[in-house]
């Protein structure tokens, strides 16, 4: 009886944390042994509360302000909790004529001392500001006090001028015990409402409609004998639409390895502007459908328009390619002179920031200048080509028509049946070989006319890496080397990007792949700064944990130190996909001559290993001819994104390939036998 009167009130304790009405301040002792739900282990922090409301209201002087009022109350379990103790409020200031407000912070850090919560408020002077570009403003503030076991609150509004509204996080990477959101939407203002479909918590919300109010006040002067002016105002209603959701026990969104940025996979509303109306009947639309997004951002002065200029760059360009035949040479040619022309001031943006006619006269822009000067210096040269808009890995995926889903735009080159990718803002990129922070999915393609389709942005040819090695004993039973390797594309640039501007010697730690005792000399490397050749490298070296010598037999790994030691995923089981990249394919070739008085007692047998019908395959052949041992080993996989449901057979079929390589070529001494 005892037993289920304890589960009782721990049921109804816990019906009532989760029904009360958390108000800012009101930290009490319970608020310090809430733990997370259906958990392993208690997570680094817990959202006791997120509460995030929205409203709009309608002035004379103001005009229209949107107020979104957050509140948090989070409990630090742990040193690494602390990171919660730091927060960063992002607000827009475009030119600084409309720009969004900080205001009515409030916030605190408690503790629980000898049963009695202590409370330390936060002061002004540790609030900071920052202005981190012309258009971005960042308020951050650290809890005073912070320590494994507090409790930390603060709530705050941003004040904006603007009716578009940001998305709505529901989802951390702990726990959140209670949410709370809240939106009042103005009728004269359409909103389309998504969901990320990648997310594993979908929230249910509640839709219903009310009225708000507005004054207008007037004034009217008369000018007969006596000058009056007389005052009166009207109040009217106004539509809206209000939604709101509540939950308890959200799970946390947990980090998996090479899933590559999680905000992809993050619970969150997604609010996108439609249209609006205004109040003498005007009407606006932005983003209803994909043809209404491409023609606002064809429409605007710094895309469309940019994508006109020309008589900047003209004779520059007639001498580029004068003597060039064929479009792919003159597109190979454009983009090495635009990487060269103007240099990449690290800001994003689908837009041009200086205009491309300051850019290529300046020598630097952001991505929007480079990359539509790009464009149109293709089209001025008869080529095919188009803007793409992008959004880059960290800023997630646009699934629906949108305008700010985007922050980056590349070029596209239609050259008969071939298709180029290019972008101008890194050194080593070539044609269909783009940073790795583009390859986000798919791009929209922005054609004439506000015509726009998606086209994938991912590579569908592999990488490729070819690796010849020669070995032969020396008098330590180690292996003297030398290697040759030939790498295309991203293999190509990762190197390319990391020593072009090094010595050769910092290449060491990537050509010994994974083995620091391998001694590597003589590096020589070839078409380092020829970025659409394949970049050759070669060296000598000596492997020194190639063989070992036991009961005077040596054991030997026949790929040496290009064998595949340990399986790097080591997750049973995944909730997201694997991201590999690109698509890849290796080939390592080892001739290994057989040591004088030594004759081969056993080999590993020759083997392919197949993943998902042919998508990953890997062969392994050993073959012993005139005093050598040749081994063989072919990987190819023709997929970057394994997804969940198929990870468990991928990371099966990379455990045979590690075991298959740790087998050793048995060699002994002649004469001897078992």
């Amino acid at each position: 009886m005892k037993k289920y009167l304890g589960i009782l009130i721990i049921t109804l304790l816990s019906i009532q944390i989760n029904a009360q009405d958390l108000e800012y301040g009101e930290v009490e002792a319970i608020d310090f042994t809430l733990e997370a739900k259906y958990v392993k282990e208690q997570p680094d922090a817990v959202v006791i509360l997120k509460k995030e409301h929205i409203d709009f209201s309608i002035s004379q002087q103001s005009g229209l302000t949107q107020t979104r009022t957050i509140h948090e109350r989070i409990k630090i379990n742990n040193e690494a909790g602390l990171a919660y103790a730091t927060k960063q409020v992002p607000l827009y200031v475009n030119d600084g004529s409309k720009a969004e407000k900080f205001k009515n912070l409030e916030a605190a850090t408690y503790n629980l001392i000898d049963g009695e919560v202590k409370r330390k408020k936060l002061r002004k002077s540790g609030v900071f500001e920052e202005d981190t570009s012309d258009q971005l403003r960042v308020i951050s503030f650290t809890m005073p006090d912070a320590k494994t076991g507090s409790v930390i609150e603060y709530t705050y509004e941003i004040e904006s001028p603007y009716a578009v509204i940001d998305d709505i996080i529901l989802q951390y990477a702990v726990p959140i015990l209670n949410i709370d959101v809240r939106m009042v939407w103005l009728d004269r203002f359409k909103y389309q409402m998504h969901y990320n479909p990648r997310a594993k918590y979908i929230p249910k919300i509640d839709f219903n409609v009310g009225k708000t109010e507005y004054t207008k006040s007037s004034s009217e002067r008369s000018n007969d004998y006596i000058s009056n002016t007389s005052f009166s105002s009207s109040t009217y209603e106004l539509s809206t639409r209000i939604i709101e959701f509540k939950d308890f026990n959200i799970p946390a969104l947990k980090p998996e390895p090479m899933a590559g940025n999680m905000n992809n996979y993050r619970s969150e509303i997604i609010i996108e502007l439609i249209s609006s109306t205004q109040s003498r009947g005007g009407f606006n639309e932005y983003s209803s459908t994909w043809e209404v997004v491409s023609s606002n951002i064809l429409g605007s002065k710094n895309f469309g328009e940019q994508l006109n200029s020309s008589g900047f760059f003209e004779d520059d360009l007639e001498a580029l390619i004068k003597d060039l035949k064929t479009n792919k040479e003159k597109t190979e040619a454009i983009l090495n002179f635009v990487k060269r022309k103007v240099k990449w001031d690290g800001y994003y943006g689908k837009y041009a920031k200086n205009g491309v006619k300051d850019a290529f006269e300046e020598g630097s822009g952001n991505v929007g200048d480079i990359n539509l000067l790009l464009v149109a210096m293709l089209n001025n040269a008869g080529i095919d080509a188009s803007p793409v808009l992008v959004s880059t890995k960290d800023n997630g995926i646009p699934f629906f028509p949108t305008q700010d889903g985007f922050n980056y735009v590349i070029a596209h080159v239609q050259d008969g049946d071939n298709t180029y990718l290019l972008d101008a803002t890194e050194e080593h990129t070539a044609l269909n070989v783009l940073p790795l922070r583009v390859m986000n999915w798919q791009g929209r393609l922005i054609a004439e006319e506000g015509k726009s389709k998606w086209i994938p942005l991912f590579p569908s040819k592999e990488s490729k890496e070819i690796t010849l090695i020669s070995g032969v004993f020396n008098a330590d039973n180690e292996v003297d080397v030398t290697v040759q390797k030939r790498l295309t594309k991203y293999l190509a640039l990762n190197l390319r990007k990391k020593y072009s501007d090094s010595k050769l010697t910092a290449m060491q730690s990537s050509l010994n792949s994974g083995d620091d005792s391998m001694e590597i000399s003589n590096i020589e490397t070839q078409n380092m700064d020829i970025d659409d050749a394949p970049l050759l490298v070669s060296f000598d070296g000596t492997v020194t944990s190639a063989a070992e010598n036991i009961g005077g037999k040596l054991f030997v790994t026949p790929l040496l130190h290009e064998a595949n030691e340990e399986n790097p995923f080591k997750l049973e089981k995944r909730l997201h996909p694997l991201d590999l990249s690109y698509p890849v394919s290796t080939k390592t070739i080892v001739n290994l001559k057989i040591p004088d008085g030594f004759v081969v007692e056993t080999m590993p047998e020759s083997v392919k290993f197949v993943y998902n019908d042919g998508l990953g395959t890997y062969t392994y052949t050993v073959d012993e001819a005139n005093g050598f041992i040749s081994t063989v080993a072919d990987f190819d996989l023709n997929i970057y994104l394994i997804e969940p449901e198929n990870y468990e057979s991928f990371r099966e079929f990379f455990i045979s390939m590690v075991e298959k390589d740790a087998e050793k070529i048995v060699l002994r001494k002649i004469g001897k036998k078992n």
